[in-house]
């Protein structure tokens, strides 16, 4: 993939750490992250960025919205979007 394809990439997960961290305590912004990651996979898919777009699998396995408990995951979650986001940066730089 190319430079600019990568940059875009780490924009958009930057946009799924940014509403993750917004969903602390608000259940349609839990759903509202599970939802847009899913897209976020079959985007990475299309562009066949497999190693990436397994690593957002494994994310959303254990992303389960609930209505009136916080999330059981939330700091996997933030760990997992953050070690994802290094490899992203990675492969941007190599793309150099």
């Amino acid at each position: 993939m190319d430079r600019q394809t990568w940059k875009q990439i780490s924009e958009e997960l930057d946009q799924l750490y940014d509403l993750h961290e917004s969903s602390v305590s608000d259940p349609a912004k839990c759903r509202a992250f599970n939802s847009r990651a899913s897209l976020f996979l079959q985007r990475l898919e299309e562009l066949e960025a497999f190693d990436i777009a397994d690593r957002v699998m494994d994310l959303l396995a254990g992303c389960s919205p609930k209505d009136f408990s916080p999330c059981d995951r939330r700091q996997c979650t933030k760990s997992s979007l953050e070690r994802l986001s290094a490899r992203v940066r990675e492969s941007l730089e190599k793309s150099r």
